[in-house]
Formats: C-alpha cells, structure tokens, sequence
C-alpha cells in the first residue's frame, strides 16, 4: 500500500509526464504526418482524410514518445522537489532511497502498462490501417490523373498535362501525348475534356479539340479535328497489387509465429519478425526502468547546493544508451531470430545501474547528506 508520501511523490511525477507526452509526442506527430500531406493532396482528398490518416500515426508516436516523456517527467519532479527542499525533508526524516523508489515503481508500471497497450494493439491496428488507406490511395488511378498545371505519367510512354480542372472532374486545357508506339506517336489537344468512370472503365472524353500524327520517317504532319472524341485508359489499369504488411502492422502472436503466407514473402524473414516481436514487448520494460535511472542517478551521491546537472545529463546518457540498444539489438534479431534475447540486454542493463545507484545512495553517511 501507498502512504501519503507515496502519493504525494506519484501527483508529482506525473503532472509533468502529462505535459511531456503531449509536447513531444505533438512534435513527433507534426514530424511523421507532413509527408503524407503530399499523399493527400495527389489524392484529391479531403481535410477530414487527413486528420483521419493522422490519427493512425498516433498510437506509433506515442510508442516513441512515452518513455522519453517518463525519463524527463522524473528527473524534472525530482529536481522541482529538491530545489523546494522536499526531497531533503524526506531523506533526513528517514526514508531511504529504496523507500523513495517505491511511488517511482507504480509510475514506471503504470507507464509500462500504457506501453504495453500502445506497442501490442494500438500500434499494429492502426498501422494496418494506415497501410491500407495509403495503398488506397495510390491504386485510385482515377484521381491521380486529374492534376491541375502538372505533367504526369500513367504509364512508360504517355504523358497527360491539364492546365485546369474543377471538383467536378471538368477540364481545361488538355494535352495528351502517346509515344508507346515509337513509330505512330499521336498527340491529343482538347479544349474542354471531361472524366467518367464506371465500374469497368476510366475513360477521358475530350471536346473540341485535334488529333496529331507524325509516323516515323515522315515529314507530313497528319491533324484530325474531332468536336468530341473518347479516350480509353482501361487497358492501362494493372490488376491491383496484393500488399504486404510490415512486421510493424502484425500483432506479437502473428509475429512470433509466422504463418506460411508472411515467410513467403522475398521482402521480410523469419528474423525481421521475431526482431519486431521482441522489440514490441521490450518498449514497455524501458519505459518501466527509465524512471528508476534518473531516480538512481539524482539520489546517488547525496545532495549538492551547486544542483544536479551532472547527474541529469548522465541519467540522460543512460537512457539514451538503453533506448539507443534496442534499436542496435533489434538490427542483430533481424540477422539472425536466434538470438533475440540480446534485445532485453539494453533494459536490463539500464536496471542494474539504478539499481547499483541507488544502492550507493543508501551507503551515503546521513552527514554527508548535505554537502557542499
């Protein structure tokens, strides 16, 4: 059970985690969606797209976030508890650093429990997601034709300008050259087009415009003029292309035990999803001892009048250290699945030195627990 102290200590801890979380996972978040604006706007989509397409980045901020955000959060309680001489009260009353390191336990589990949530089903399900609205969005071949002041290219050997265009797929000002037959290029030119598709056609009909030809070998210049003509790119459009999930969007189980459809893939192996599996269920164990170095890294060593900048940056060399591991690790795993414990040595490590920290703090004399 929690005394008062206890709690008074967790209040502490996480009013700036809150704060911390949102600032960077806010600039994360900004960081991740503004390449996918470009996505978007190809897409001709519109603003609620967007925010939709967003939300599905939060959960893998978050993933980011969260740890950094209870590193930061401890050692700034901790600072603000010193400089207001509460930390001092509470040493010199008699609590040892084991004691003080209980609140910052039910924080880091509680953290971790948060993480947990994020890293096993939030992350996976929102990327799956993401994915496949991405993937949607490319295969709309409709609305990647229709770009206004822009030359595009549908496929090897056509290229499609349109000077203007409404919401209502009207153009202005179309251009359509199509070399695929290098020996009978043609030319369209049209002054008004318009877009119509159906369930089994795309096609572009063009009005009051002129047809150009010049066959190979030829100086004589062949120009029909047409007041409305068709253009058919239904033979242009490929079957759809099956997508394949990242280890990113598969859930721990899925990853652990790939099924036969994933290993046949030329683009993922057995180790990228044991790398990922494992890297998954590591995240909330850093987030969990994180707190524990900056409270190990403050406390040990007593109090100084002068404050605790050197102890801070070193609490922030180690957590970089241990969040900095696993992603070292995780490149091994993927190497080779077989050695996928190497990816909890990083956050074991990071244990053991605030452990041994606050261990030595418990060592400092109480009359040196001031010092200068």
């Amino acid at each position: 059970m929690l005394n008062r102290l206890d709690r008074y200590f967790l209040s502490q801890l996480f009013a700036p985690f809150g704060f911390f979380a949102l600032v960077i996972a806010g600039i994360l978040l900004l960081a991740q969606a503004l390449p996918l604006i470009d996505n978007v706007i190809e897409s001709r989509q519109s603003g609620l797209v967007f925010l939709e397409i967003t939300s599905y980045l939060v959960p893998r901020v978050l993933m980011v976030a969260l740890p950094i955000s209870a590193l930061a959060a401890a050692l700034y309680a901790l600072n603000h508890l010193y400089s207001e001489s509460e930390l001092v009260v509470m040493m010199t009353s008699g609590q040892s650093p084991m004691a003080l390191a209980r609140p910052v336990a039910v924080f880091g589990l509680l953290v971790a429990a948060i993480m947990a949530v994020v890293t096993l089903y939030l992350v996976p399900a929102s990327q799956t997601q993401l994915g496949q609205r991405l993937a949607d969005f490319r295969s709309d071949f409709a609305k990647t034709l229709i770009r206004e002041g822009q030359f595009i290219h549908p496929v090897d050997g056509l290229t499609l300008f349109i000077r203007d265009t409404s919401k209502q797929g009207e153009m202005a000002g179309l251009f359509l050259s199509d070399q695929r037959d290098e020996e009978n290029p043609v030319v369209y030119n049209a002054r008004k087009a318009l877009l119509v598709q159906d369930d089994e056609s795309i096609r572009i009909v063009m009005i009051d415009g002129n047809i150009q030809r010049l066959p190979q070998n030829s100086d004589s210049l062949s120009t029909v003029h047409f007041d409305q003509f068709s253009y058919d790119f239904s033979a242009l459009i490929s079957a759809p292309m099956v997508r394949v999930r990242t280890p990113f969007e598969h859930f721990v189980p899925e990853l652990i035990w790939p099924d036969a459809e994933m290993l046949e893939s030329d683009r993922f192996d057995r180790g990228d999803y044991l790398a990922e599996a494992n890297h998954k269920l590591v995240m909330p164990l850093s987030a969990l001892v994180l707190p524990f170095i900056a409270l190990g890294a403050i406390l040990a060593g007593g109090f100084r009048r002068g404050g605790f900048t050197g102890r801070v940056m070193g609490a922030i060399g180690i957590g970089l250290f241990v969040q900095a591991g696993v992603g070292v690790t995780k490149s091994i795993v993927q190497a080779n699945g077989d050695l996928f414990l190497v990816m909890y040595l990083p956050a074991t490590t990071g244990m053991i030195i605030a452990l041994f920290l606050l261990h030595r703090a418990g060592r400092v004399p109480g009359r040196r627990g001031v010092s200068q």
